[in-house]
């Protein structure tokens, strides 16, 4: 449980170090063991062949064997050839005593040759042991020490040893070079994912040694998306939050106007400082034109709230060409002596909501009449341009301020501050035109050149 928990607890580069030097050890440890099996083998069958051809030549010599008398004559010894060569000659059930190997029981098959120990006390002398049968019923037995070979093998394992205890060294230095290289980039997408927690969305992954292609890159650039969309979406949270901050002062204070108005004159009324019947009807006229205002307010404020919750799938085919035409003659009903030029393009058909495109259009103009001289011209014009329908509403007004263009759709945003707001409005006709625009898949942009009027354009797809 301990080693379990303290294995746990170990880096990544702790953990795939000590993996590669077991894997590579126990890969080494393998082959080792397969390689000194098959040398001490092949050692073994040189060894093999040698003591066959020995007791093949005996076989041939016929009758040629070596008895050694002892204290007993019936007593066989070995007699040792070329300081490793022991060779013997038995008859019947006969074995050969003596230093040498010791001679097996039961006595193995002839010609199968077989490992066997010294005879003594010495057992870690061991022999290689081949026996044949004479044509005159005697025994041919060959032996030969295979000290020289089990020396030759335990040299091989010493240096394999030595050179594998150098390879861990090596591979545990080097190993750990690499794989705290190879997982750098994932040390820094911890240390970023430290910082994010902590509130700073700034920081990315950036290393010039990170392969998009790989794991790791792949990481790192999903992280970077991922960072990317959370501080844009914060961003944006921060700025609505700001826009709604901003939208509520704004509409607090235009409703702050018209209630003073109202509660001015009606404690005027309460305390009877209004002298006549003249005087109260002007009081009770200035308070329903604040009424309205407010109510006009609301409504463009209700619009806008409006344009959030609705779907464009409930949108329906609209003759935007009747709807312009329309607008332009209520227009010049109201100021005809404005000089209004007008030309729209037929049948021209737009998926949308018949009610906002005619009060975005209806803004437009009342815009036109709210910031020019009466009579100033006025130039409507709605074609079709690469299946959008382009609506372009031109005045020769005094236009718009440069550094207000980039505000002109902000809510509540007016460019002349001085101005009354009796005269000049709410400062949200654009924010709902531009609302509109949105809603139904377009756009709108504004152009006013300085000293050459003002140009609101809106673009909606066509059907």
């Amino acid at each position: 449980m301990l080693t379990r928990l303290w294995w746990r607890n170990r880096p990544l580069r702790t953990r795939l170090s000590i993996l590669l030097i077991v894997l590579f050890n126990g890969l080494m440890t393998v082959t080792s063991v397969v390689t000194f099996s098959v040398l001490r083998s092949s050692l073994h069958q040189g060894l093999d062949h040698r003591l066959t051809t020995t007791t093949a030549g005996m076989a041939t010599a016929g009758s040629v064997g070596i008895r050694i008398p002892g204290k007993n004559s019936a007593e066989y010894g070995w007699v040792r050839f070329g300081g490793d060569l022991y060779i013997a000659l038995l008859s019947g059930d006969e074995r050969p005593h003596g230093p040498g190997p010791r001679y097996p029981d039961p006595a193995p098959q002839a010609g199968r040759p077989v490992t066997v120990p010294a005879n003594g006390q010495d057992r870690s002398v061991r022999y290689r042991l081949v026996t044949t049968r004479l044509t005159d019923g005697r025994t041919a037995v060959a032996a030969v020490d295979t000290a020289a070979t089990d020396a030759a093998v335990g040299r091989a394992v010493q240096v394999v040893v030595a050179v594998q205890l150098l390879a861990d060294v090596v591979l545990a230095v080097l190993g750990l070079l690499v794989v705290r290289r190879s997982l750098r980039p994932l040390e820094q997408a911890a240390r970023t994912a430290d910082r994010v927690a902590a509130g700073d969305f700034a920081p990315r992954l950036v290393d010039a040694h990170i392969a998009p292609r790989t794991e790791v890159g792949r990481l790192a650039g999903a992280l970077n998306r991922m960072l990317d969309q959370i501080h844009a979406a914060l961003t944006a949270r921060d700025e609505s939050e700001e826009r709604l901050r901003q939208f509520v002062a704004d509409a607090s204070h235009e409703l702050r106007t018209p209630l003073q108005s109202i509660r001015g004159y009606g404690e005027l009324y309460q305390r009877g400082a209004l002298p006549d019947t003249r005087a109260v009807d002007e009081a009770v006229d200035r308070m329903l034109a604040e009424v309205h205002r407010m109510t006009r307010l609301v409504e463009s404020l209700l619009m806008l709230a409006r344009f959030d919750e609705d779907d464009p799938a409930d949108l329906e085919p609209v003759d935007l060409s009747r709807v312009v035409a329309e607008s332009c003659r209520d227009a010049a009903a109201v100021e005809p002596a404005r000089l209004w030029t007008v030309t729209v393009s037929p049948d021209v058909t737009v998926r949308g909501d018949e009610g906002q495109l005619r009060g975005a259009v209806a803004n437009l103009l009342a815009n036109v009449r709210m910031h020019t001289p009466p009579g100033t011209a006025c130039a409507v014009e709605l074609s079709v341009a690469e299946e959008h329908a382009v609506l372009r509403v031109a005045d020769e007004g005094p236009g718009v301020p440069a550094d207000a263009l980039p505000h002109v759709f902000d809510r509540f945003y007016r460019a002349e501050k001085s101005r009354s707001r009796a005269r000049g409005g709410s400062g949200l006709g654009l924010s709902i035109v531009a609302a509109v625009a949105d809603l139904h898949g377009g756009t709108v942009r504004v152009e006013s050149p300085p000293g050459r009027g003002t140009l609101v354009e809106v673009v909606l797809p066509v059907l």
